[in-house]
């Protein structure tokens, strides 16, 4: 039904008479906000108003740009539809195509009155713009939907130019006409004699097509044709997908990316793929891009005990002419392996080794206790032999003290794995552990027998050996502490100290008093040597 102006203020009218009130206050009258020509039609001018009651009568006055209000206008308009309305009374009204004497650029004062007869009037609201106006026909884009194998579109149509006065068109020869593919890419196109043109593009992402005119006539376009890309289904077809790797130890996936067309499988190139934990997109993905073959490529590190990848196409270049939703799963069973640290070992004076570390199982969260060996070799290299197996705690430490040791040789931890928890096992450094060996040669205590009360002489030389030497020395400037056991007891008593000459020898006296046995003893060792001691001596005192 045709709504005009004139014919809404007669309705507006009856409703005003039927119930209005005499002294009620009526909202502000319609507001002015724009006049205009019509994009499609320079000589129709639209009228764009704001407004609470409905619109009565609008009239609009044109008169040459820059002339004077006050003279008799060049055409007077009254003739409007309603052409867009919104809930909020925000409408746009079209009159009818105006005809005029001469083209050109025409001031438009516009006067609006509402149902309540509120009349407002603006003047400059704006300029009909009559001018002779290209215009688009027969604009149309082929194929509307391409698919992945026929990516190529091509857009046609003609470019007439039409007078406003007397609505006759003639062909717009020799126009620059840029056709916008992919709603951006611009290819531009020349029209013929006829005033056609044509252009042709391999589309990426589809979407409004259009062609416009932007040149000394002004601007025009045509209206948008919609092109939907087709997309094919995908697939993923893996050369593996599974697999059983030793901790941090890198695996390779590799496959083929295809699509389908006319039922047949092909591989698509050019597309990027990723792998990642599934279920987790932002983790930590890797990238691959498909050659000519669809072939791709990931390499990563294996962690974890068992591991689930998800295979997907990245979203991101978006591709219209393929389907997106195609996955394939990838799984990684980790063997862990084993790591020692903090391994250390003490070795003290009287050969007691105190052992300690932690063991770390690569690849597993959990913190099981688990049995470590604690092995010795003379030269550190063969005949490793286990000395104590000890259980860690819940932080994977352990500690050893008082093992008994050796003199001179090589320790180390071993783990030996778990073929039921797919743990790989190990051993750790060795340490070389030893100090240098001492003894007391030529130990006496004389004379013997001896009268009681007389003097007994306790006597040796205190020497020492480096380790892995066969060579004795004299180690002088040492402490000796003489011990005695009287006859029949089994306590050693401490008799006094004596210090070794620089040739490592030492004599001292003591009085004569009982029977039993004396010796003398190197204990007071630094970190660098053992203890040692000379031959116990019986003395029979009478």
């Amino acid at each position: 039904m045709r709504h005009t102006a004139r014919g809404l203020v007669t309705a507006g009218a009856v409703l005003v008479g039927a119930f209005a009130i005499p002294g009620t206050a009526h909202a502000a009258g319609p507001v002015v906000k724009e006049a205009y020509s019509d994009s499609a039609d320079w000589s129709v001018l639209d009228v764009h108003l704001n407004h609470d009651d409905p619109v009565g009568t609008i009239t609009a006055r044109l008169r040459p740009v820059g002339g004077d209000p006050a003279a008799a206008p060049v055409a007077t308009i009254t003739d409007f539809t309603l052409k867009y309305a919104s809930m909020s009374w925000d409408d746009i009204w079209a009159s009818r195509p105006i005809h005029l004497g001469a083209l050109g650029d025409y001031t438009v004062d516009v006067e609006v009155t509402d149902s309540s007869g509120e009349t407002t009037v603006r003047q400059n609201a704006g300029t009909l713009h009559y001018q002779k106006q290209p215009v688009f026909t027969g604009f149309s884009v082929t194929p509307i939907k391409p698919d992945i194998e026929h990516k190529t579109v091509t857009a046609t149509g003609s470019v007439v130019v039409r007078d406003p006065s007397t609505r006759e068109t003639v062909p717009f020869t020799g126009a620059t006409v840029d056709i916008r593919f992919d709603q951006n890419a611009e290819v531009a196109a020349v029209t013929d004699d006829k005033g056609r043109f044509s252009a042709t593009r391999v589309t990426t992402q589809g979407g409004y097509t259009l062609a416009e005119y932007k040149g000394d006539l002004g601007y025009s376009a045509s209206s948008g044709v919609w092109v939907d890309p087709q997309a094919s289904p995908t697939r993923f077809v893996l050369d593996k997908s599974s697999f059983h790797v030793t901790v941090n130890d890198k695996f390779t996936v590799t496959g083929t990316l295809q699509y389908q067309f006319g039922g047949v499988w092909k591989p698509l190139s050019g597309s990027i793929v990723k792998m990642d934990y599934k279920d987790c997109s932002t983790c930590s993905p890797i990238e691959s891009t498909t050659g000519a073959d669809g072939r791709f490529s990931f390499v990563r590190p294996a962690y974890g005990y068992k591991t689930v990848y998800d295979v997907a196409i990245q979203p991101y270049p978006y591709n219209p002419f393929i389907k997106h939703d195609a996955t394939a799963d990838v799984t990684v069973v980790t063997t862990a392996t084993t790591k020692f640290t903090g391994f250390t070992a003490r070795l003290n004076e009287y050969a007691r080794l105190d052992v300690s570390g932690t063991v770390d199982l690569v690849g597993r969260e959990s913190r099981d206790p688990i049995a470590v060996d604690i092995q010795y070799s003379a030269n550190g290299s063969t005949g490793w032999s286990t000395k104590k197996t000890v259980q860690t705690t819940d932080n994977s430490q352990f500690t050893v003290e008082n093992l008994p040791g050796y003199t001179d040789g090589y320790w180390r931890l071993r783990y030996a794995g778990s073929t039921t928890k797919d743990i790989k096992g190990g051993v750790s450094t060795s340490l070389r552990r030893n100090r240098s060996l001492t003894r007391i040669k030529d130990a006496n205590a004389s004379p013997e027998p001896v009268a009681k009360g007389r003097t007994i002489t306790v006597k040796g030389v205190l020497q020492e050996r480096a380790p892995g030497s066969t060579t004795w020395k004299a180690y002088g400037g040492k402490e000796v502490v003489i011990l005695f056991r009287p006859k029949g007891k089994t306590t050693w008593y401490r008799m006094g100290f004596v210090t070794t000459k620089s040739t490592g020898a030492f004599s001292k006296g003591f009085k004569a008093q009982q029977d039993g046995t004396w010796v003398p003893v190197f204990v007071r060792a630094d970190t660098k040597h053992f203890v040692g001691e000379g031959t116990e001596d019986y003395v029979d005192v009478r």
